[in-house]
């Protein structure tokens, strides 16, 4: 049975945080770190009700600070230039903190790398008398064995997602239901261990504490799934520069988690290699330009490209335009790869036994014209480019698709979803508390 000592140790950071009333989020991206401070509304100061914070209500917060910057050092989603990450960190951190007339200790993290895996874990007991307690939860949890992976991958989530009682099943919460046999499907994501660590020593180099971290495409979904989509089923497509991140929702809860390690920033190096200009101008005219539907106009629409001195190197200076028709030629091979990835990636979770077989693409590659018919022609099912619902204080600029992993994140926040650390398992008890435990059973049964 897996100790959950560290998971529990950061939630209890986390509500402390909450409590304060101010928190730090930050979206560690492969295009753009974005740090946002949140204020949280007065929390109760009954002290009777300070030990707790009620999950089951949202938490009223607005943003008070914001800061964003592109990304030096991070490549699929991963630090792989720890100095650089740091120094972009520190930066957002300080303008953020500018802006909203505060200091902040404690941060919640999201990513999209990690080379994420997910997996159902199912298990069933006999309920210790016909009504269901919350003993029989925390007794079925200890039933499970979640170190089924190897050393080198860590659980990023494990979270219960559907209650069985005898033939009942969808059940959220079973707790004074009758019934004798009592299952839970838990849906466990892990990823490599390097990478959470890497993130973890950027931070604490930073003199900031980790409160929270959450995989990036999960958090994306809560802010671009609406309600009957999240309870119905569908999924969410987060088209990232580094990584196409995929999750899947029914009932409200996270069943089905991955990436695919192609982004909108492959796209970019396609256009630069197929017209031998700097990564910078590329980008510039995917963004203003590029497409995947190929009109009778674009044939004629020219595209002037600017040439910089410092990037000469690049150019092939007896082409100073390229048609629109040749972009797009350029960009839709490489969006098919991603979406027959993401096929690929769908057939192996199961999504086809979904009654809902909605798909809503978010990111910032979600924006790319075309992408509704490309896709609709592709998966032959209900499409949606879906935009991040609104927080208040937010900034306009910030509102776009690109940044529904750090809205979703402020979401997650103030409504915590139940993970399975959050539950008093029997087997995480210390010594002296399984000690006492003992005893008391002594003295009830003898």
């Amino acid at each position: 049975m897996k100790n959950f000592k560290k998971h529990k140790e950061i939630r209890k950071k986390l509500k402390s945080a909450i409590k304060k009333g101010t928190l730090g989020l930050i979206d560690i991206g492969s295009s753009k770190i974005v740090c946002i401070i949140i204020k949280f509304s007065e929390i109760s100061k009954n002290p009777k009700n300070l030990d707790q914070i009620d999950e089951n209500n949202r938490i009223a917060y607005r943003v008070v600070g914001v800061a964003t910057k592109k990304s030096v050092g991070i490549k699929k989603g991963e630090i792989i230039i720890a100095e650089e990450v740091e120094k972009t960190i520190r930066l957002v951190v300080q303008q953020s903190q500018k802006m909203a007339a505060s200091l902040i200790d404690e941060v919640v993290v999201t990513f999209s790398g990690g080379q994420p895996i997910s997996k159902n874990l199912y298990q069933e007991i006999r309920t210790q008398n016909q009504t269901v307690s919350t003993e029989d939860i925390n007794n079925l949890l200890s039933k499970y064995n979640f170190q089924i992976y190897p050393d080198n991958r860590e659980i990023m989530h494990a979270m219960p997602i559907n209650f069985s009682l005898d033939e009942k099943t969808g059940l959220t919460d079973p707790r004074g239901l009758v019934g004798h046999t009592l299952g839970l499907d838990i849906n466990l994501v892990t990823v490599k261990k390097n990478v959470l660590d890497n993130i973890h020593q950027c931070l604490q180099n930073c003199q900031l504490s980790l409160a929270g971290i959450f995989f990036s495409p999960y958090i994306s979904a809560k802010s671009s799934l609406v309600e009957d989509e999240l309870k119905l089923g569908a999924a969410c497509i987060d088209m990232g520069s580094g990584t196409t991140g995929i999750s899947i929702f029914y009932n409200h809860q996270l069943i089905f988690a991955s990436n695919i390690r192609f982004g909108s920033e492959n796209i970019t190096s396609d256009i630069m290699q197929a017209f031998q200009l700097s990564f910078n101008e590329a980008e510039r005219i995917k963004t203003l330009y590029g497409g995947l539907i190929v009109t009778n106009l674009d044939d004629n629409e020219l595209i002037e490209l600017s040439f910089s001195d410092a990037n000469k190197e690049y150019y092939n200076f007896d082409r100073p335009f390229i048609s629109r028709a040749e972009l797009i030629s350029v960009i839709r091979p490489r969006c098919e790869e991603i979406i027959e990835e993401i096929q690929i990636s769908l057939d192996k979770s199961g999504f086809e036994q979904l009654s809902s077989k909605r798909i809503v693409f978010t990111g910032g590659g979600s924006q790319l014209p075309g992408l509704y018919e490309l896709a609709s022609e592709y998966f032959g099912s209900r499409i949606r480019i879906g935009r991040p619902m609104r927080v208040q204080g937010l900034p306009q600029a910030l509102q776009g698709s690109q940044f529904s992993a750090i809205i979703g994140l402020a979401i997650e926040i103030s409504n915590l979803q139940d993970e399975v650390w959050d539950f008093e398992i029997p087997t995480m008890l210390e010594p002296g508390q399984r000690l006492k435990s003992a005893v008391n059973w002594l003295k009830e049964n003898w």
